[in-house]
């Protein structure tokens, strides 16, 4: 016989054990109501031996889930306790009341009464105040709960808050000093300051590649927490869709020509405008190519496509700028969360993709500034389409 003791105290646990299981019977063992209907769920015991002053949830709680489960409403439940009372518990649900400190020499007879049919019971009279006066201190204890959490809630919010306007003034603080580095390499490199060697000059351009990674990172940080913080602003105009996909494609060309990877860019003739910040919108697809180009295999081909949707009313038109790659693509279960800033697929020191996880936080919100979205699907052929869709007509 399978015997499921809930009980927070060890030495309560073990006495339990040693007494039971010297008789034959499987004990199974958790320290709190919640880890007891887990198990009870899982292990379906014979009978269930709970206190009533236990964490989480306290024996009266445990025993009304238990009951109310079909799988396990006919399993004996008792109460094994130096508290509560007992014309209470066995109006609650309770099948049993066994009192702590338990007998030694009868407590397994005991146990296999309650195992062979044995159920005490109280008159319904009784049962109905009890069952009123349960009532009521579940809903206080619900009250309580919910302010607790309420308030541990606005605890987490300020910390957010603090949390992105700290990283918003370091970004800024790194920001400020990485400007002029920036320039003085362009101008060393570019001679207008004096003459270099060919072996100083291929110096220069790898500080300036990793310089201007540097910066492509810190200006993420402070777009996501200002994002995070309301503080963006879109600057509208009439947007030439086409102008700010060859804007985001001639970004990413040098970095994609080291790797031997192509880009194809496939669009209508002529593509309709849209209303939109074409800054905002060339940064959120630079960060979805970006994550293409990064993401794919060596020789391996991004495709961006540019076309006009139609959603739900004839009125709600979209333009679509999906980027393809030939990478691992995103598992179904993920494509939610890698729009969260810094969340990575593989956040291991050892991963082989770098990146600070930012890319598609920052695409996905720059979207959302436009009334749209940014869709995550797999690509035809494996790897990822991550597509920017924008009204192109905002509402009011």
């Amino acid at each position: 016989m399978n015997i499921l003791h809930i009980e927070d105290r060890r030495e309560n646990r073990l006495l339990v054990r040693k007494l039971l299981e010297s008789q034959g019977f499987t004990v199974n063992e958790a320290v709190d109501g919640l880890a007891g209907i887990e198990m009870a769920e899982r292990t379906r015991p014979d009978l269930i031996l709970l206190d009533i002053n236990i964490p989480a949830l306290d024996g009266y709680e445990v025993v009304t889930k238990l009951k109310g489960d079909a799988r396990l409403s006919d399993t004996p439940v008792v109460a094994i306790t130096a508290e509560g009372d007992r014309s209470r518990a066995l109006a609650l649900g309770f099948d049993g009341f066994i009192v702590k400190p338990i007998q030694i020499t009868t407590f397994a007879d005991e146990i296999r009464a309650f195992l062979g049919g044995k159920r005490e019971t109280i008159d319904d009279s009784e049962r109905a105040g009890h069952l009123a006066d349960h009532s009521r201190r579940t809903v206080d204890r619900l009250e309580a709960k919910v302010r607790e959490l309420t308030k541990a809630n606005e605890r987490l919010r300020e910390v957010d808050r603090l949390k992105m306007e700290v990283l918003r003034n370091v970004s800024h603080e790194l920001s400020t000093p990485l400007t002029p580095l920036v320039g003085y390499v362009k101008m060393l490199a570019g001679g207008e300051i004096g003459p270099v060697t060919a072996g100083q000059q291929r110096v220069l351009e790898r500080m300036g590649a990793s310089l201007g990674r540097l910066k492509e990172l810190i200006d993420n940080l402070l777009n996501v927490t200002r994002f995070a913080t309301g503080s963006v602003q879109l600057e509208t105009s009439v947007c030439d869709v086409g102008a700010v996909v060859d804007g985001a494609v001639a970004a990413l060309v040098e970095r994609a020509t080291r790797r031997a990877i192509r880009i194809e860019v496939g669009r209508p003739p002529e593509s309709e405008p849209l209303i939109g910040d074409p800054v905002r919108l060339g940064d959120a697809l630079r960060q979805i190519l970006d994550n293409a180009v990064k993401f794919s295999p060596d020789a391996g081909r991004v495709r961006v496509e540019v076309r006009t949707l139609v959603e739900g009313d004839a009125d709600r038109r979209l333009v679509e700028v999906a980027v393809t790659d030939e990478g691992p693509g995103i598992p179904p279960d993920e494509r939610d969360r890698v729009i969260e800033p810094f969340y990575q697929i593989d956040g291991s020191v050892t991963r082989a993709y770098g990146g600070a996880g930012l890319g598609l936080a920052v695409a996905d919100r720059t979207a959302r500034l436009h009334q749209g979205r940014l869709v995550i699907m797999g690509g035809p052929d494996g790897g990822a389409r991550v597509a920017l869709r924008i009204p192109l007509r905002p509402h009011e």
